[in-house]
């Protein structure tokens, strides 16, 4: 009867019933667990079943397997929400997302009282659930779902484990016999014994394999729609089979591949992140390998320690721009490569040229290992040389062209304002000072993964800079509107689109630096304030050009005088 309450029965239970076996059932004599839960226990016989098993397999392992019943659960809607046992362990788990390990996550007094420092409330509950998911599942101390928790360190493993321990009792040993019990099983599957037990499913099933063959009909004739969709399921079953073949090879190589088969990424020979394209060239995964870095876990340091080096590297080079801007001179025109062309532009056009000579390197293979350590900042492990090389590099064609055609809106203009080396200073330290403010942001938020690259603080910088510095200015787009807008005007649009984007999900899924575009927006605005007051801005230049107009005047005087 208490099996009538337990739809999850397995079908093992209603097998032992139907051959007729006796055997003990308790239950509790409470109504509430009458109605919630039961178990039995079968005297001395084992059995196999096929295609069913008692517990639910997780992790790389997926099958069905034949497995000998000893001892089964089931429970109903009053089933906890708090999961202890491997039997209990839904299909749906996975191993990245956990089990819930109490009713609500804990606050940031608690996070702070187990952990200590260095870890986010967010991220402190997710590790909680991920270590009590596989408490569960008794997959604690294997290797093959490391990947999942590699930005913890070993210490805050080891403090999780231990509160878990202490609050949430689970039999982690029980748990792990039960999954490698289920292995064993799994592994002494005997198909000759399927295929007795199958009988007169065997020929259906060889007949499957054979290539799908278009008949035509016996009434109608041929059909070529007929034919097509024969065609199709063929080639369906073909590569079916083949990405069943490749999972088998992946796992047997200990990879984990995606939650699907048909994900390009299943093809890959290394793994890759989401939307990037599948690796399937060996030589091409070596290059790839070789360039991933074989650090186990992000090396822990204080936020001085991490932020102190890139600030020093930031102020002794910015220092050391500012000083060569005061005493720099324009050259002359024979002395330039090439005279027609105006130094804004050239100096501009080179900038381009640099940047897109970085990003043909970025499709060499053999030169991915260099590019990943000196042309990336990464939080977890900063180079200060980073902070300005990286002003240089891009990956996508999409990221180059969107900050090369900022870069060319106002850095000609810029430029003409500034100089030569003026122009780069300000480039340069909005850049800079866009990756040191997301290196401080990051870190204080136990963010030490991400990685960062690309010209777009340096390039917001330089378009911000300039519209700050012709606030007063009117501008117009193909002659429109006729008296102009002025210049604050598009200063706060850009500024209004910057906020705008670190308050929406489009940066959170395009991975967008929004951290370094508000810093980079703003040292642009706060740079051309300070050369400006240093005389290095539009004003010497003001004042350079009409000494220019009072030396022209002057020869122009001269030469009507010789004439008369």
């Amino acid at each position: 009867m208490s099996l009538l309450f337990c739809p999850q029965a397995s079908r093992s239970l209603l097998s032992v019933a139907a051959r007729g076996v006796v055997s003990t059932t308790q239950c509790s004599p409470a109504t509430a667990r009458l109605l919630s839960s039961c178990a039995s226990r079968t005297r001395s016989i084992s059995y196999q079943t096929r295609g069913a098993s008692r517990r639910p397999m997780v992790g790389p392992r997926h099958a069905v397997f034949s497995a000998t019943t000893s001892r089964s659960q089931c429970r109903t809607f009053f089933r906890p929400a708090i999961i202890r046992d491997y039997v209990d362990l839904p299909r749906d788990y996975k191993d990245r997302t956990g089990l819930p390990f109490r009713h609500k996550d804990l606050s940031a007094e608690e996070v702070h009282r187990i952990f200590g420092d260095g870890i986010q409330p967010a991220s402190a509950n997710h590790l909680l659930r991920v270590l009590h998911g596989r408490r569960v599942a008794g997959t604690l101390d294997d290797p093959a779902f490391a990947v999942h928790t590699m930005q913890y360190s070993e210490a805050q493993i080891a403090q999780g484990l231990k509160y878990l321990r202490e609050n949430v009792k689970v039999d982690e040993v029980v748990n792990a016999g039960l999954r490698a019990e289920d292995e064993l099983n799994q592994m002494e599957l005997d198909p000759e014994g399927e295929t007795k037990e199958a009988g007169e499913q065997a020929a259906p099933a060889a007949e499957d394999e054979l290539p799908v063959e278009y008949k035509p009909d016996p009434v109608y004739g041929r059909s070529r729609f007929d034919e097509i969709r024969a065609r199709n399921q063929a080639k369906e079953k073909a590569r079916q089979k083949a990405l069943e073949e490749e999972r088998k090879a992946a796992e047997a190589e200990g990879r984990i591949l995606p939650e699907t088969q048909d994900d390009p990424r299943a093809r890959s020979l290394v793994e890759v992140e989401e939307g990037q394209r599948a690796i399937t060239n060996p030589k091409i995964a070596e290059y790839y390998k070789a360039a991933t870095s074989d650090i186990k876990e992000v090396p822990q340091m204080s936020m001085r320690e991490r932020v102190g080096p890139s600030a020093v590297a930031f102020l002794l080079v910015m220092g050391f721009l500012a000083s060569l801007t005061m005493v720099y001179n324009e050259p002359s025109e024979r002395y330039r490569l090439l005279p027609e062309v105006s130094t804004a532009t050239a100096t501009v056009g080179a900038m381009v040229g640099v940047n897109l000579f970085v990003f043909g390197l970025w499709r060499i293979p053999p030169l991915w290992r260099a590019l990943n350590k000196y042309m990336i900042f990464v939080v977890g492990k900063p180079r200060p040389l980073t902070l300005f090389t990286a002003n240089f590099s891009h990956q996508e064609f999409k990221h180059l062209a969107i900050n090369m055609v900022i870069l060319g809106l106002g850095g000609v203009h810029l430029h003409e304002d500034l100089g030569r080396l003026g122009f780069l200073t300000l480039f340069l330290g909005c850049g800079a000072f866009g990756f040191l403010s997301g290196l401080v942001a990051y870190s204080a938020r136990g963010m030490l993964g991400v990685t960062s690259l690309g010209a777009s603080g340096a390039a917001m910088g330089v378009l911000g800079a300039y519209y700050w510095d012709h606030r007063e200015d009117r501008f117009r787009i193909f002659g429109l509107p006729q008296d102009g807008v002025h210049g604050i005007v598009w200063w706060g649009l850009l500024v209004g689109l910057t906020v705008f984007e670190a308050f929406s999900t489009f940066a959170a899924r395009n991975r967008t630096d929004v951290v370094g575009h508000i810093a980079g927006l703003v040292s642009g605005m706060v740079g051309i304030e300070l050369m400006n007051w240093a005389g290095l801005g539009r004003k010497k230049t003001e004042e350079e050009e009409k000494k220019e107009r009072e030396k022209t005047a002057v020869a122009e005087q001269t030469r009507q005088e010789k004439q008369s």
